[in-house]
């Protein structure tokens, strides 16, 4: 009988914009000792070969071509190739958001859908203290809110009703890393 450290774990999180998905990969690579991949690395690595700033709405515009040259599963296809090369035990892939991506990946064995999500104010908040993208520092709630309805934001919500895990990350980072600790990591989740 196989052991379950053995099996093959993929958490793909899905959630909104700083709703926590890329500090709870982090948490997962680091205590956990997964392996990390970002469907936004693929798109910032391009835009920083041509020298565009790295803003959301780059990224929207670079992703919506992507999708519309190769198909709307671009990013997801070339994940899941990476990953069926590789055969790491414990995957975290994060910022899926569309989806064919989800069609894409939820046939890899051990696939898990995470949704993250936070209130629209506490994302605006870490928004303005994070300024990770091009002047996101200056934005309004008003700004940030009309973010929300760009094409990649608008499957999110719709694909977290089909996650197997819920996290809601409206506090302080230790409540995040209980909540996974709890809801990911606990050993009846692993053995779904």
């Amino acid at each position: 009988m196989k052991k379950e450290s053995n099996k093959r774990i993929i958490l793909v999180f899905v959630g909104e914009k700083l709703a926590g998905k890329e500090m709870s990969a982090r948490y997962l690579i680091k205590k956990y000792g997964f392996k990390g991949y970002r469907f936004s690395k693929l798109l910032v690595d391009i835009l920083r070969t041509l020298d565009l700033p790295v803003t959301r709405l780059n990224e929207a515009n670079l992703v919506g071509a992507l999708r519309e040259r190769f198909g709307g599963g671009v990013l997801a296809q070339a994940i899941k190739n990476k990953l069926q090369l590789k055969k790491d035990a414990r995957v975290v892939i994060d910022g899926l958001r569309h989806p064919i991506e989800y069609e894409i990946l939820k046939s890899l064995a051990g696939f898990k859908l995470i949704y993250l999500t936070a209130p629209v104010e506490v994302r605006f908040k870490r928004a303005k203290s994070r300024s990770e993208k091009v002047g996101e520092s200056k934005f309004s709630l008003a700004d940030f809110k009309r973010e929300e309805k760009l094409p990649t934001e608008l499957f999110i919500r719709r694909l977290g009703k089909k996650a197997d895990v819920k996290l809601v990350n409206d506090k302080d980072l230790i409540g995040l890393y209980r909540q996974i600790d709890e809801k990911i990591m606990g050993k009846k989740n692993l053995k779904k």
